[in-house]
């Protein structure tokens, strides 16, 4: 199965700041071009359930997925229904000199085997594309400036 591994630095930023955004799911939608929608079906500080709409390619998919919060800053998620066969990954936060690095990493299976060697190679180039897209919406957030 292929595995699509992006990252970005992102600099000035405390890891603690990062992190919020990251695990803030359902506000994603309202800075994120290709993410229609998410939304929390169950939520503990352990681990979730949530519902995906996104644009892949100019495509809709939507899933579910079961998120795992792993301390200190990594996100597992596996698709318990949706769209593809195989949908799994993780975020992962670490401190870097200046910011934080944030990488996502993604491992599917579009459930299609004799297609694989054509399809494989558009769903690598797509699901680059669109966590690119992520990232870069996500190191564009800063803190809001302390009232005075």
């Amino acid at each position: 199965m292929p595995i699509v591994r992006t990252s970005v630095d992102i600099p000035g930023v405390n890891i603690e700041y990062v992190w919020n955004v990251v695990c803030d799911l359902e506000k994603h939608p309202e800075y994120m071009a290709d993410v229609l929608e998410i939304r929390y079906l169950e939520r503990n500080a352990e681990t979730a359930l949530s519902s995906w709409r996104v644009l892949l390619n100019g495509s809709e998919l939507t899933w579910e997925e079961k998120d795992v919060f792993h301390p200190p800053y990594r996100i597992d998620f596996d698709q318990t229904d949706g769209d593809l066969e195989v949908f799994r990954g993780s975020w992962t936060l670490k401190e870097i000199e200046d910011g934080v690095n944030v990488v996502l990493e993604i491992e599917f299976d579009l459930g299609i085997p004799s297609l694989a060697a054509v399809l494989d190679p558009v769903g690598i180039q797509a699901i680059h594309s669109n966590s690119r897209s992520m990232l870069t919406a996500i190191s564009e957030r800063r803190p809001e400036p302390a009232a005075r």
